[in-house]
């Protein structure tokens, strides 16, 4: 995962790509779809609408850039592009406010069509980033439709893809797994055949489970008394950042990142045969480094964070483009001279909890505590995430293709974390508010995180070791 302008992009010819006159014209004459957006969707739209009526509009996408070799074949990538947005419903789906309720309209894959026009040659990397962000950023307005945008970048011997969607379309997921898609359709169009890709599922089915599902749950539910615990228990709020930011948790700043490596490929497993040791999985290792880390810089109280976790519970949605996620709120309260083990414990009863309550949309759990904390910021919570994508179909071809998952850094005055696990091994991404404070916090807490970590697996490690550096290192 990175920023767009950490991906350099080598010069060429820009080609984007759009649909066509005839599925935008489908578009807005197509009837109300009876299938409601999600809970997320709905919210991400209300919410946008809201910071806009304040004149104020904040990119947040999500995205991917890959390079295939040799002269990029447009007419087969016009197919590829044309049997990928066929094959997943939800980006033929978009929405549109009527009566002060946010409706769904779907159109059939066969108006679907692309057509691509050249904006422009480039010679500078840095000219050719800035055009690519402003133009993405353009595609993916959430109060549009389609609300995402492809460009492609040709030169000699090669071509640099970028696609970029509003988070109503996408989560993380999803992205690590379309790089591969993609590729097969251009493959396919490429040699006259059928994409060797299984049959996937519907985001727009998915929703309307969803709300089915949420229906049933009232606010004795054990998951809706869960929040509101712990939404009490942090101040009348879900949690913020553990460390200060110099922000208030609704302003809305500009966003910095981080990244940094962990652990490489041996000790990241050793790091999660460790955690099955004390029978738990490596999440809760993350989460015990986590807690560990903002005790040691001067954290107090119980260690609590939001996790996201995805919500693909049945085999047809593993493949699907959608935003197949909902979060868990984790207390992790550590006592005195707690070691790395006793935290992972901990750690791991926690996350299993979190779990379970996370099969409740958050935003059901809002409608039924009548609270809502998306009314100033993108961001109703900070977030500890972790992904593993090594065993996504493509991970090994994605170092060949140049592959990244590009996250746009929305304006917010929270920090989200990611920690995801890969072939090479553990990294951190996250995305912090642009001040001095924030900086110095994150990065501290990214050291502290690795150097505990890294002592967790190192020989000769003690219980209490971990714990005991990080409050040396401060």
């Amino acid at each position: 995962m990175t920023e767009l302008s950490q991906y350099p992009v080598r010069p060429g010819q820009v080609r984007e790509w759009t649909l066509h006159p005839p599925a935008l014209a489908a578009a807005r004459r197509a009837e109300r779809d009876s299938v409601p957006p999600s809970y997320n969707q709905e919210s991400h739209v209300l919410t946008t609408v809201r910071l806009q009526e304040r004149g104020a509009r904040t990119a947040d996408w999500g995205g991917v850039a890959f390079e295939v070799d040799g002269e990029l074949d447009t007419d087969a990538f016009g197919r590829a592009l044309v049997g990928w947005i066929g094959r997943h419903e939800t980006l033929r789906s978009g929405f549109r406010s009527e009566g002060g309720e946010l409706h769904r309209f779907t159109l059939p894959r066969e108006v679907i069509g692309v057509d691509s026009a050249v904006l422009g040659e480039f010679r500078d990397s840095q000219v050719l980033g800035r055009f690519l962000t402003d133009r993405l950023d353009a595609a993916t307005d959430t109060l549009s439709w389609p609300c995402y945008g492809v460009e492609t970048v040709q030169r000699p011997g090669s071509a640099t893809v970028l696609l970029a969607f509003d988070h109503t379309q996408t989560d993380g997921y999803t992205l690590f797994g379309m790089v591969h898609e993609i590729q097969e359709f251009y493959r396919a169009a490429r040699e006259g055949r059928p994409p060797a890709l299984p049959a996937t599922g519907s985001h727009v089915g998915y929703s309307r489970e969803q709300r089915h599902q949420a229906s049933l749950v009232g606010r004795d539910h054990p998951a809706v008394l869960r929040w509101k615990r712990f939404i009490e228990d942090s101040g009348g709020r879900p949690p913020g950042f553990p460390l200060p930011l110099g922000t208030g948790d609704d302003e809305l700043l500009p966003q910095k990142s981080v990244f940094a490596w962990l652990l490489d490929a041996d000790d990241t497993e050793a790091l999660a045969e460790l955690c099955k040791q004390e029978s738990s999985a490596l999440p809760a290792g993350v989460l015990a480094a986590s807690a560990l880390a903002v005790r040691g810089l001067g954290a107090t109280g119980p260690y609590r964070t939001v996790m996201p976790f995805h919500t693909r519970t049945r085999s047809e949605w593993s493949a699907s483009v959608g935003w197949y996620v909902e979060g868990g709120p984790v207390e992790i309260d550590l006592p005195p001279g707690c070691g790395f083990p006793e935290a992972v414990r901990t750690a791991q009863r926690s996350a299993r909890e979190a779990r379970r309550v996370a099969r409740v949309p958050f935003f059901r759990v809002c409608e039924l505590l009548g609270v809502d904390f998306k009314k100033t910021s993108p961001d109703p919570f900070s977030l500890l995430s972790y992904m593993d994508v090594r065993d996504f179909p493509g991970a090994r071809d994605w170092a060949g293709w140049n592959a990244r998952a590009l996250l746009r850094l929305s304006d917010s005055g929270k920090a989200c974390l990611w920690v995801v696990r890969t072939l090479e091994g553990l990294y951190l991404f996250g995305r912090y508010p642009d001040t001095e404070v924030a900086a110095a916090a994150l990065t501290s807490y990214t050291r502290c995180v690795r150097e505990i970590l890294q002592e967790a697996v190192s020989p000769g490690r003690r219980a209490g070791s971990a714990d005991r550096r990080v409050a040396a290192s401060v």
